[in-house]
């Protein structure tokens, strides 16, 4: 068995993973000053197991923020229900420890496109849904004009801001890299999906 195994050819090496910076942004508890904590980011494309055909896949953004033990999973497919208006959806997950100071995150109001890290940025035309606490969906609008700015702003813009609201009120700003290895992994996204004209 083991020289039927030495016949075989070696497995398809995947694209190294490149961590990208993540920051975020809280506000201050009572007038207290803002608090800034750092992690990062990977981007990725892999199969879509929610998928009907073979070779469909998503693009994933999985943000760690060591310091606040805070994970937050971003996953983006195109929208296959003809009957829900959205090119695309994006499905944000939080996972936070169990004396998380925030309580939960309950509000994500949409996606922010900025060409730096402290730039102001443009709202991708899209609606947000919260499923549950910690769980949403941005919607990206199905018009051809939504279509064609969100993915002008997608492509170009090199930073991505996810507004946050906790259940206690505060306010949050979760900010990831993009330019480089998300990049590459959003080309490789929108051409699997035959979308990079």
């Amino acid at each position: 068995a083991a020289a039927k195994a030495a016949d075989q050819p070696p497995p398809k090496q995947a694209v190294p993973l490149v961590a990208q910076k993540a920051i975020l942004y809280e506000e201050g508890k009572a007038g207290a000053q803002a608090q800034i904590t750092t992690g990062k980011v990977v981007w990725q494309v892999v199969p879509d197991p929610t998928a009907s055909k073979d070779g469909a896949v998503i693009l994933r953004i999985r943000a760690e923020i060591p310091d606040r033990k805070i994970v937050v999973n971003l996953s983006m497919r195109p929208n296959a229900d003809a009957s829900f208006p959205a090119s695309h959806l994006v499905e944000i997950k939080f996972q936070v420890p169990p004396d998380f100071d925030g309580k939960a995150i309950t509000g994500v109001p949409g996606l922010i496109m900025k060409a730096t890290e402290q730039s102001r940025g443009d709202p991708l035309n899209a609606a947000s849904a919260k499923v549950a606490d910690n769980f949403f969906w941005i919607a990206l609008g199905a018009a051809d004009a939504d279509k064609e700015r969100n993915f002008k702003l997608l492509k170009e813009r090199g930073w991505i801001d996810v507004p946050i609201l906790y259940e206690t009120g505060r306010r949050a700003i979760l900010t990831l890299e993009k330019a480089g290895a998300g990049d590459a992994a959003l080309g490789e996204a929108l051409t699997a999906w035959g979308q990079n004209g």
